[in-house]
């Protein structure tokens, strides 16, 4: 298995403790996942900061680490790869794995603004070392914030929940352009591999594609 296989990670750094706490996070990826699976529905908590999130073909690593100092920062992890392998089991094109936790930052983008993000490829399969093994490198490399980045974020989270926040935070190559021919070219890979395996939800999801996103390559 190459690297690129086991799936995405990224890290989102917060100067100031976000509006949620971490069972509530959970629990809003748990219930956005479930278009994932029409069976395999399971959520495994290790302790109280790492939960895993399986479907049939996707797992979500989840993993919560406070800061040790108050002038240290607060991490949310997200990784997505493929579950663990069972004979026969299908998964996903790698190229899926990343358009999904693309999704993930959006959808948490829009209502735990973050303040920096750390990602890449996933060095080991997503599970419960790796987020083990994460959290050692983000104790050991986490930056000191000064009064003034606390108060920063402070001030994000307040203009964030009157709907003003913009994100900053995201420098413009950390994630591809939506729109663009390459990322339609994935998402209607992500369609087909679901309509192979999961007919119901590929083609919905061909559906929705060719309507909202894919339809420019028509024309193109």
């Amino acid at each position: 298995m190459n690297r690129q296989s086991y799936g995405d990670i990224a890290a989102l750094e917060y100067h100031d403790r976000p509006g949620m706490d971490f069972p509530d996070i959970v629990e809003e990826f748990d219930i956005a996942s479930h278009g994932l699976a029409t069976q395999v529905r399971r959520l495994t908590w290790d302790g109280e900061d790492i939960a895993l999130i399986d479907r049939e073909s996707v797992r979500i690593a989840l993993g919560w680490l406070p800061p040790e100092r108050k002038d240290r920062p607060h991490y949310l992890v997200i990784a997505v790869g493929p579950p663990p392998r069972r004979k026969g089991q299908a998964t996903f094109d790698p190229n899926a794995y990343t358009v999904l936790l693309e999704r993930a930052l959006e959808r948490v983008g829009s209502y735990l603004p973050f303040d920096a993000v750390l990602r890449g490829p996933s060095s080991q399969a997503v599970g419960i070392a790796l987020m083990d093994r994460t959290f050692d490198l983000l104790g050991a490399t986490a930056p000191r914030l000064s009064q003034a980045d606390i108060e920063t974020a402070r001030s994000k989270r307040n203009e964030a929940r009157n709907g003003a926040w913009r994100k900053e935070a995201i420098e413009p190559t950390a994630l591809p352009d939506i729109p663009s021919r390459p990322m339609r070219l994935t998402v209607v890979t992500l369609g087909m591999t679901l309509f192979l395996h999961v007919p119901p939800i590929g083609a919905a999801l061909l559906a929705y594609t060719a309507l909202r996103e894919a339809q420019p390559l028509l024309s193109a």
